[in-house]
């Protein structure tokens, strides 16, 4: 199966600390708001959606005009731990799945 890289965006806009995912649409995740967990299982959800009909990765790119290294850390940190729980969750999927997925791929 192919494989899709998502580009993951951290940077400043209107002084707000981003997390921008660029799944066919962009998804914002505003690090300094208290609703950010909320939009984190969103944009999760999108990708598990994403995840039955292609194989995804997560690429962080850092805005070069970003200067905070804590949030660089953290983000980069998160981008790898997510990479990997989307790897187990599409190996579960394949082997839960398989006879489905292949239904699916070949439509």
């Amino acid at each position: 199966m192919k494989q899709e890289t998502i580009k993951v965006e951290l940077l400043e806009d209107n002084k707000k600390d981003i997390l921008r995912f660029h799944v066919d649409n962009d998804y914002d995740i505003n690090l300094d708001s208290s609703k950010s967990q909320e939009q984190l299982k969103r944009v999760f959800s999108i990708l598990l959606e994403k995840l039955v009909q292609i194989d995804i990765e997560l690429e962080l790119c850092v805005n070069n005009q970003y200067s905070k290294a804590l949030y660089k850390e953290v983000c980069s940190e998160y981008i790898n731990d997510l990479n990997k729980e989307i790897k187990k969750v599409r190996s579960e999927l394949i082997v839960d799945y398989k006879d489905d997925l292949d239904l699916l791929i070949k439509h």
